[in-house]
């Protein structure tokens, strides 16, 4: 292996920051508030990039009528708020760095090559740049919260970094966890990988018992049968 074993927590931790952040990502519940239409309500839920029962205009009945499914906006530039697609565009390439990065560090975990002291801080250095995108993703989704479809699920009172009647959902938490969790990753790095050195001199030390094992395999068994002198030359 080319972790130590803080290099194994860190494959462990990295490895669960990543999957907090891609399912938060999935999970439509960043935001959580109700909708009402024709006497009935339900709970709405909005995500990064969809959202789960909401209201829609019926033409046949020409009146408001509630959707109780999930469904993705139809095309990015249809997101109800500009400050929701700039969440989009940072959470996705951070989480999709963390994916990345992960990807390297778990095959470090059999063999020794892959990652060493050196690369491991490398690798460090870019999970603490992924959890700034995703921190700025989170940070900014708030000021969207003024946005018609929040308030309409919110109240009139919900307002940039007002909730209003909403409250947050576990989605949007498991994103910060996963931010946290990161960040700790990134520090388990400074000791995550093992020293290329230990590898060179355990190479030179082996090397010399290879070729001795085979001169004394030579002495015992002889070219002729009988016993012969071999010299043998150590490497320095």
């Amino acid at each position: 292996s080319g972790l130590t074993f803080i290099g194994v927590l860190w494959m462990i931790m990295s490895s669960v920051a990543t999957a907090l952040l891609a399912g938060g990502i999935i999970i439509p519940e960043w935001l959580i508030g109700t909708v009402s239409a024709n006497g009935k309500t339900v709970v709405a839920f909005f995500g990064a990039y969809k959202r789960c029962n909401y209201p829609i205009y019926d033409e046949d009945s020409s009146m408001i009528a509630l959707v109780e499914e999930c469904g993705r906006y139809s095309s990015f530039f249809v997101v109800p708020s500009l400050y929701w697609q700039v969440t989009i565009l940072l959470v996705v390439s951070g989480t999709s760095l963390s994916l990345l990065l992960t990807f390297l560090i778990i095959p470090a975990l059999c063999t020794q090559h892959v990652i060493n002291a050196s690369t491991a801080v490398v690798v460090g250095f870019f999970q603490i740049v992924a959890a700034i995108c995703i921190s700025a993703g989170l940070a900014v989704y708030p000021l969207g919260w003024d946005n018609p479809e929040v308030r309409d699920a919110c109240g009139r009172e919900a307002d940039r970094y007002d909730l209003g009647s909403c409250r947050i959902g576990r989605a949007f938490l498991a994103m910060v966890a996963g931010v946290g969790l990161l960040v700790f990753s990134a520090l388990l790095s400074i000791c995550g990988g093992k020293n290329e050195r230990s590898y060179r001199g355990r190479q030179l030390y082996e090397k010399p018992s290879i070729v001795l094992s085979q001169a004394e395999h030579a002495v015992i068994r002889g070219y002729d049968g009988h016993p012969t002198a071999v010299c043998v030359r150590r490497s320095s």
